[in-house]
């Protein structure tokens, strides 16, 4: 071989080498795919939940009552209302669904029962006299709301992040104990105890804050009427006698909710990158 050639290859090996390295400088660097960034789930307040709650309520009972004296054949007739007011603890537990939408509004149900010491008691003492004998008299009127359970529609708006505002209302019903004492000089001349299941409605408001996406703190108030039910009555043949109770209530309570549904987190997987 020519000291010609071999001096032509090698000029042309070099600029062959220069230029893949200078094309290989062009191009850019292989980087590696971003990780995953994980978004917090979007908070809303439909689904299904479960819950507990605590409170104090209480208004009043009031006892309707009426008959007549000497019935037949002329009649006196006689009506009237006594009332007692009443407090004490209630406490249970509560379930529901609640649909949210969009614009920030909620509609839902709720079923809640609880158990009640709601008492109030009315003591009467007095003393018949003659002139010469005197009779003590003690009368003694008293109910007690053992139980109340609730079956509500709830209407409410969640505009302020995780605040909910609501109104509700519903069915309601109760157990209510009764009794009537009657005690003339130290003896007890009648004893009358009567449990009565009691039905009507509720209507109020609330207020629920979410602690966390599946829990929540609520506080609401509640009026309740539980209509009138019959307690006592008889007909003595010379006259007739009837009671009732009417149960009346102010429920102030707060509660806990642990709400079942959770939505999966959202995931953002980055830009796309070219690969060469």
């Amino acid at each position: 071989m020519s000291v010609r050639k071999l001096a032509l290859g090698s000029v042309a090996a070099l600029a062959m080498a220069v230029s893949t390295g200078a094309l290989a400088a062009d191009l850019p660097a292989r980087a590696a795919a971003p990780a995953p960034i994980a978004l917090a789930p979007v908070f809303t307040w439909t689904g299904f939940y479960i819950g507990v709650n605590a409170g104090m309520a209480g208004n009043e009972f009031r006892y309707p009552f009426g008959g007549c004296i000497g019935c037949s054949p002329v009649a006196l007739e006689y009506d009237g209302r006594a009332t007692i007011n009443s407090n004490g603890f209630i406490g249970g537990g509560q379930i529901g669904y609640n649909w949210a939408f969009g614009n920030g509004f909620m509609i839902g149900v709720e079923a809640d029962y609880a158990f009640a010491n709601v008492d109030g008691r009315l003591n009467l003492d007095a003393a018949l006299s003659n002139g010469a004998d005197t009779i003590g008299l003690g009368l003694g009127l008293g109910s007690e709301l053992t139980s109340l359970g609730t079956v509500r529609a709830r209407l409410g708006w969640g505009a302020f992040d995780r605040t909910l505002l609501y109104v509700t209302g519903g069915w309601a019903w109760g157990r209510v104990k009764n009794s009537i004492d009657l005690v003339v000089d130290g003896t007890d001349e009648f004893d009358f105890n009567r449990n009565v299941n009691v039905s009507g409605w509720t209507v109020g408001a609330g207020l629920e804050y979410a602690i966390t996406q599946n829990l929540s703190l609520k506080t609401e108030y509640l009026y309740v009427d539980l209509g009138d039910k019959t307690i006592y009555a008889n007909d003595y043949g010379f006259a007739t006698a009837n009671l009732k109770v009417d149960t009346r209530l102010h429920v102030v309570r707060a509660g806990l909710n642990w709400r079942f549904w959770s939505p999966a987190p959202l995931v953002a997987t980055g830009p796309v990158l070219a690969r060469y």
